[in-house]
């Protein structure tokens, strides 16, 4: 038979081993993800001013390695991002089984 009490331990620890962690994460790496790529968008435009009016060569791999550092942070904060929000997601899926009791 199905107890409420029974649930209540896994319930917490799910809640505070996946759930919160996983929401926090989506909260945090999403909103570092987005100051990245709007970093990007200043470093790619930066890039193309300088390829338009004919910049040196130094100049422009100066302007395409800050625009890669960008890409990469982006990449990783997106990653991030994703991996927080499967925990989360897992967390979730868990809550959502009923508990069973097995015969002893």
């Amino acid at each position: 038979m199905i107890s409420p009490n029974n649930c209540v331990p896994k319930n917490r620890a799910l809640v505070a081993l996946a759930v919160v962690p996983g929401v926090i994460g989506v909260a945090v790496f999403g909103y570092y993800a987005l100051v990245d790529w709007q970093a990007l968008k200043v470093a790619y435009q930066h890039y193309s001013i300088i390829e338009a009016s004919g910049g040196t060569m130094r100049a422009l791999f100066a302007a395409e390695s800050r625009q890669n550092i960008h890409r990469i942070n982006l990449l990783a904060d997106g990653t991030w991002t994703l991996l927080s929000a499967i925990l989360a997601a897992i967390g979730l899926h868990g809550l959502s089984i009923p508990y069973r009791e097995t015969a002893s």
